[in-house]
């Protein structure tokens, strides 16, 4: 992937653990613009932790990432010690990057369009009417525009789901984060947010997904990672991946998803 140029996201020899219990043993995954890096593996192999850790939601204790070469979450001293940044630095941070995650997380007062209003005010400090302008137009994007004024209780769960998805493309992310966006949805509304996310690939988006979804990972990525026990055991394009697995774990992963 070098031929690529710089990498939007470089993760080197990540560690992460919750007490005595390692999530992440030193994860190592560069991504490129225009990438669509789906991740699978079974539960508890850290993929939702690697994302929660890029989006700055979880410190982790080794290693470090880099947005366009830019540390996240730490400042390194020249004697090599790292610092925590402030709230102020993580938000600034972390508004570089999407997040939408598998419960939605609509505010239930506000409409779709309010909704996805909310950050380009708040955390932005666009103009009422800018932030209209954008929103609008990320919901005519997915579909949803003539659902605007509905609050989440008139949204069907995939509506929801697509309602998260605008409201984190409206920030203008460098990186989108989607972490097992389909696991809460009835199956016949799996479809629908599929093809808003199938959509946002051919457009050149950015993205790293978390997700069961064998298929899609199959059909949509540009690159697909394997993770085993916190660290990465496969990764290439998904011909490759599903076609010719590389170890025995992943032909028994994938032979087990497969039913």
């Amino acid at each position: 992937m070098s031929d690529r140029g710089e990498a939007v996201l470089n993760i080197a020899g990540l560690e992460k653990s919750f007490g005595a219990n390692p999530i992440l043993r030193g994860v190592d995954l560069d991504v490129y613009s225009g990438d669509v890096v789906s991740i699978i593996g079974a539960s508890g192999s850290g993929k939702t932790t690697l994302l929660r850790c890029v989006d700055l939601l979880e410190e982790f204790e080794g290693g470090e990432i880099r947005l366009d070469g830019d540390p996240l979450g730490y400042r390194v001293s020249p004697d090599g010690r790292r610092t925590r940044l402030s709230g102020r630095q993580l938000a600034r941070q972390r508004s570089r990057i999407g997040m939408v995650f598998q419960s939605y997380n609509l505010f239930p007062h506000l409409t779709a369009l309010s909704n996805v209003m909310l950050g380009l005010t708040k955390v932005q400090g666009k103009p009422a009417s800018e932030a209209r302008t954008i929103a609008e137009h990320w919901l005519d994007r997915i579909g949803l525009a003539e659902r605007r004024d509905h609050h989440p209780s008139a949204l069907s769960g995939g509506q929801q789901q697509r309602v998260a998805i605008a409201r984190a493309l409206a920030m203008d992310p460098r990186l989108l984060l989607l972490d097992e966006v389909t696991s809460a949805l009835d199956p016949e509304l799996v479809q629908e947010v599929l093809v808003t996310i199938r959509g946002l690939a051919e457009a050149g988006t950015t993205m790293m997904i978390v997700t069961h979804e064998m298929r899609f990972a199959r059909q949509v990525s540009t690159r697909t990672v394997f993770m085993d026990q916190g660290v990465v055991v496969a990764e290439g394009p998904p011909e490759e991946v599903f076609g010719n697995p590389a170890t025995e774990r992943l032909k028994t992963f994938l032979a087990n998803v497969s039913h």
